[in-house]
C-alpha cells in the first residue's frame, strides 16, 4: 500500500484514500463489494456519528427499498469481524462512528490526565479548539452521570449535541461569540440527557492557553445543575 493520503485507524490499520484500500500490518485486506462501499462511507464521515438509515440507503442505492435496521447491524458486524482492529462504535439512537487512532487516544486521557478534575462533583468537559469542530476530548464522571452517556459516546463530538433540537437559545449565541474570541463566558442554558430529559444549567467556559507558546490549547467547561431553580421560582410565582 502506498504511503500517500493514509488515514491511520489504529497502530496497525491504515486506509489509503488514493487506492481505496485497507491494510493491517502491511497486508492488504480483501473486502467484499458491500463492505468496501460501507467502509468508504464510514471513512468519509470519520469521527462523526452516522445514522443507520443513511448507511442503509448508501449501501442499497435506492430510496424505494424499505429500510431494514437488522441488515445494517449485520453489515457492521461483518465489517468488524473482517477487520477486528477497527474502532467502530455504536452510539445511542441508531448511530455508528468509525474513529481514527487520534480520537481513540483521547479515550486514554481518562486514565492519564485530569486527576483533579475527575474528583470534581461538578460536570466538567474539555474540548480541543485547534481541531475541526472543537471536539470533546475529555469529560469527568460527574458529566457522564448527569447526562447519562458513556465516556466513549461523548468523546469526539461537539458539545452542541447536548442541545438536541433546542438550538434557538439566546445564550448559545453568546457562547459561540466568546469561543470565537477566545474569551471566558458564563451563561444559563438548556441541555438534554441521553433519555431526553431537560437539564437547566449554569455553565462557565474558560480558554486554556499554553503559556510558553501563548497559544490556545483547550476550552474548559464547568456545569452547575440548576434545573430545580426555575421550577422553584415558578411555584413561588403561582403562590403570589
Amino acid at each position: 500500500m502506498k504511503n500517500n493520503n493514509l488515514i491511520r485507524l489504529s497502530s496497525s490499520c491504515y486506509w489509503s484514500m488514493e487506492t481505496e484500500s485497507l491494510a493491517v500490518d502491511g497486508v492488504d485486506i480483501k473486502l467484499s463489494i458491500s463492505q468496501k462501499k460501507l467502509f468508504k462511507f464510514l471513512v468519509k464521515h470519520i469521527n462523526k456519528p452516522v445514522l443507520n438509515l443513511d448507511i442503509f440507503y448508501e449501501l442499497h442505492d435506492s430510496l424505494d427499498k424499505e429500510f431494514n435496521e437488522k441488515s445494517v447491524r449485520n453489515f457492521i458486524t461483518g465489517l468488524r469481524k473482517s477487520v477486528p482492529c477497527l474502532n467502530l462504535v455504536n452510539i445511542y439512537g441508531g448511530y455508528y462512528m468509525l474513529k481514527s487512532e487520534q480520537i481513540s487516544k483521547y479515550i486514554k486521557l481518562k486514565e492519564q490526565f485530569f486527576e483533579i478534575i475527575e474528583q470534581s462533583k461538578n460536570p466538567i468537559v474539555v474540548t480541543s479548539p485547534n481541531e475541526y469542530d472543537n471536539p470533546i476530548i475529555y469529560v469527568n464522571d460527574a458529566f457522564c452521570e448527569l447526562f447519562g452517556y458513556e465516556y466513549e459516546e461523548v468523546v469526539g463530538q461537539n458539545c452542541r449535541f447536548l442541545h438536541g433540537n433546542d438550538t434557538k437559545q439566546e445564550a448559545l449565541e453568546r457562547i459561540r461569540e466568546a469561543i470565537s474570541a477566545q474569551k471566558s463566558v458564563e451563561a444559563n442554558i438548556r441541555n438534554y440527557t441521553k433519555d431526553g430529559d431537560m437539564v437547566y444549567e449554569d455553565i462557565t467556559i474558560s480558554p486554556i492557553f499554553d503559556k510558553q507558546k501563548e497559544k490556545l490549547s483547550y476550552f474548559l467547561g464547568i456545569y452547575k445543575d440548576i434545573t430545580s431553580m426555575p421550577l422553584f421560582l415558578e411555584k413561588v410565582q403561582e403562590v403570589l
